[in-house]
């Protein structure tokens, strides 16, 4: 705890101006339910008015699949929540049921209430991303500062980008190993934080808003002048760079407003995972010839037979779900291509294929995102196995550039 009584977390997310946020974690028990109740404590010191809700259950006092302790959900008088009413009978604090959402669940239908005084409450019921959105309106509407849904990333749909601005992972012994935790993190960041397309692949995206299918688009990178690039700035080999820009002739004019060439940034080596060593050459990238595909969910056989597509054609947005077959479709394309997700909620890729698709030279880009936040670390698990405290989380700061707390601290 810092010296005004707020936790570090609270004190970023304040910093940020993120008013509304998702706490999800890489697993059952890895720390997530423990921060969302510091956020509860810290804003309640805070005088700031939340509303909360859970994508699952949580506040129950004993796991319902695990059979393992979980820890309360306090609330604080005066705060918001939805939640079904018949999920609240281990409950303690008192709640003015203020009005149906119309949301059903085996609960029962979910209201959104107001706690009259302190005390500990039970989230669940909400399922669906327009649920989401609709129970951020009425909290907003009712006076809350700050909206906090529990998540996972088996339940990603907490961490849109319509529902939310920023992102927090828990991690923690709860997976295994120091190696174990380390893997799972680092997958976890992975899907959390996805770059977002930039420059021309940006704009074209965005002109994309409202379809629904696949849109495709020939890609060329023009020379960057030597004396535009920083010292310091990493280049790519000769292989990469000759892969990057295939020597075959050019035609057709840029996509409109593309931008002027730039010179390459220095490439991250921590926070996006396998991909990120290729996604920032794509923000050079000038675009041309696009073609759209209505309905496509997939670059399956019948289309490619019927796209007449190019070896140009090398960025790939996806409006849909994208899944192992998606990145399989492309993967054997003859210079690495971009494919870009609506958002990271969009991303379903498993580990063995999104490794094999990237060490292909191919990348993954999102058009929007929620802001990671930070990492919580959870060095003990629920059976008691703990690993060292210290080195977990430093073993985690190693995998990203934002900043990582022990949830238990």
């Amino acid at each position: 705890m810092t010296n005004a009584g707020h936790s570090p977390l609270w004190e970023r997310v304040d910093a940020l101006g993120v008013r509304d946020l998702a706490v999800v974690g890489v697993s059952k028990h890895a720390g997530k339910t423990t921060a969302l109740v510091r956020l509860i404590e810290d804003a309640s010191r805070s005088g700031r008015r939340l509303g909360v809700a859970s994508v699952g259950v949580d506040g129950e006092r004993v796991d319902s699949v695990l059979g393992t302790p979980k820890p309360p959900i306090p609330a604080s008088a005066g705060g918001l929540l939805a939640t079904a009413v018949g999920a609240m009978k281990e409950a303690s604090a008192p709640v003015q049921w203020i009005e149906p959402t119309g949301i059903s669940s085996p609960f029962g239908e979910v209201w959104i209430g107001r706690a009259m005084a302190a005390g500990t409450i039970c989230l669940a019921g909400v399922r669906q991303l327009a649920h989401l959105l609709l129970l951020r309106e009425r909290f907003h509407a009712l006076g809350a500062d700050h909206v906090i849904y529990d998540g996972a990333l088996s339940r990603m749909i907490a961490m849109h980008p319509d529902a939310v601005e920023g992102v927090v992972l828990a991690t923690g012994a709860v997976v295994g190993s120091m190696e174990d935790v380390v893997r799972a993190t680092r997958q976890g960041l992975r899907k959390v934080n996805i770059g977002l397309a930039e420059g021309a692949v940006a704009r074209f995206c965005a002109s994309q808003a409202g379809f629904v299918g696949v849109a495709v688009a020939a890609a060329e990178f023009p020379a960057v002048p030597a004396d535009a690039v920083r010292p310091d700035a990493a280049r790519p080999d000769a292989a990469e760079a000759n892969a990057f820009e295939p020597t075959a002739a050019r035609s057709g004019s840029a996509i409109p407003d593309a931008a002027e060439p730039t010179a390459v940034r220095p490439v991250a080596v921590r926070g996006a995972g396998e991909n990120e060593n290729r996604t920032p050459e794509w923000s050079r990238a000038l675009l041309s010839d696009i073609k759209r595909y209505p309905g496509a969910n997939a670059f399956t056989d019948d289309i490619r037979a019927a796209a007449d597509l190019t070896e140009r054609h090398r960025v790939f947005y996806y409006s849909g779900a994208v899944t192992d077959a998606v990145a399989q479709s492309i993967l054997l394309r003859p210079y690495p291509s971009l494919l870009v997700a609506e958002s990271p909620v969009h991303v379903f890729l498993s580990e063995g294929v999104w490794r094999q698709y990237t060490r292909r030279g191919h990348a993954v880009a999102v058009r929007r995102s929620a802001r990671l936040v930070g990492v919580v670390v959870n060095p003990v698990s629920p059976s008691g196995a703990t690993l060292p405290r210290t080195m977990l989380r430093q073993r985690i700061e190693a995998l990203t550039d934002v900043p990582v707390w022990d949830v238990m601290e």
